[in-house]
């Protein structure tokens, strides 16, 4: 038998839609007693607002950049009012529920083998009027075969940032760090311990800007580092398209890309040596760049799973940006936490192949066991939690 044939056919509606529900009254003419309609106990005993409301004004928010302001306006002209206060209150609600899991996922991202992170200017205006710089830190922390997306917004630097993650870290593994150059992003508190383990790399692609944005002016120079640089990546591609496990892609890029980098050290260093390039001009710093972080700039040629750039947290960093051009800024401290939260909670659960709307519902619904166990309800195993409450009560019942 052929397989059924399946078809779609949607339709729109508001952000936020509900039910009207009139209750008819009557009055006795006499004692001018009022008697009302009893509403069905399946709507009576149900709050206002459902839990699938706080979740979609969470994804506008927090994943699309809407303002409040915007879906407020947005639900007026479609006749159903929903006040920007009103959506304050269920995001903190929201937030509130969620908490033990976003809690959860900082102390398991400290724990990853891999982490990724970066900073892009970010804006609370309680920090602006006390004349307090604002960054916006990105964190993805690779957990076996998890990713996790953390976010930070306030005065500190990612290095601090990173601080206090790693602080919560109690494997005795090794820790694969990938950043660019930038003092900023260098943690400086780590335990003595943790630091014998701390493998820090640099971002390739950094490097490799700098000579790309002064190509023009040092066209030959400049080519033929990108075109070393190149074939570097081309030997990456090659590694993700075999699926090479991290040793063997270790061992690929000493075979193919150590020669090339080498060749590249000397070419670099001799320029400066010989003063084939001025030390102050626009190459000879680029050139300076690549010679003083060389080193960082290629773990991936001594360490198995090292990355060669920071590209992964720059593309989660643009989340944020997204979040900051349409929204512009948080209010609070407060805000920023409840936004960062929800935040690391949606595109954790994105980027691990979850529904969303379906898993920011469930936390809802379910907050008095997420508060007692939220280890149980990270993205990758709610599931599984829900099906055992599930098959539980259907035996008492039973």
């Amino acid at each position: 038998m052929d397989k059924p044939s399946v078809i779609v056919k949607l339709h729109g509606s508001p952000l936020i839609t509900g039910t009207r529900y009139i209750s008819e009254q009557l009055r006795c003419s006499l004692c001018n007693a009022r008697y009302k309609a009893q509403l069905p106990p399946e709507i009576k005993n149900q709050p206002k607002y459902d839990a699938t409301c706080a979740t979609a004004i969470a994804i506008a928010r927090y994943s699309s950049g809407l303002p409040f302001i915007r879906i407020e306006k947005l639900q007026q002209s479609q006749g159903i009012p929903l006040p920007d206060a009103t959506q304050w209150d269920l995001m903190q609600k929201l937030y509130a529920d969620a908490f033990p899991v976003v809690d959860c996922l900082i102390t398991s991202g400290a724990n990853g083998n891999l982490v990724q992170y970066d900073d892009t200017p970010g804006c609370i205006l309680e920090n602006k009027f006390n004349k307090k710089a604002t960054h916006t830190t990105a964190v993805i922390s690779k957990c076996d075969d998890h990713v996790i997306y953390l976010y930070f917004t306030g005065t500190n630097h990612a290095g601090k940032n990173a601080d206090r993650i790693f602080s919560q870290r109690n494997t005795q593994d090794p820790v694969i760090v990938m950043v660019d150059a930038s003092p900023s992003n260098i943690p400086k508190e780590i335990d003595p311990e943790l630091a014998a383990r701390f493998i820090l790399c640099f971002c390739l692609v950094h490097g490799r800007r700098k000579f790309h944005e002064i190509f023009q002016c040092f066209e030959q120079s400049c080519g033929f580092v990108l075109d070393i640089i190149s074939q570097v990546y081309q030997h990456e591609r090659h590694c993700k398209d075999t699926k090479l496990n991290p040793q063997e892609r270790l061992i690929y890029h000493q075979q193919h890309s150590g020669p090339l980098m080498q060749g590249l050290y000397l070419w670099l260093n001799n320029q400066l040596f010989y003063e084939l390039s001025q030390e102050n001009s626009g190459l000879g710093q680029a050139i300076s760049y690549m010679l003083r972080h060389f080193e960082p700039l290629t773990k991936f040629l001594r360490v198995a799973g090292a990355p060669l750039d920071n590209s992964w947290s720059e593309r989660a960093i643009k989340i944020a940006i997204r979040h900051r051009r349409n929204s512009l800024f948080y209010k609070t401290s407060n805000g920023a936490l409840v936004g960062d939260g929800l935040m690391s909670l949606i595109y954790t659960a994105s980027q691990n192949g979850v529904n969303v709307f379906d898993y920011l519902t469930t936390l809802q619904r379910y907050n008095k066991q997420v508060a007692a166990q939220p280890i149980q309800w990270l993205p990758w195993n709610y599931q599984k939690t829900l099906q055992a409450i599930t098959t539980l009560d259907v035996k008492n019942v039973a």
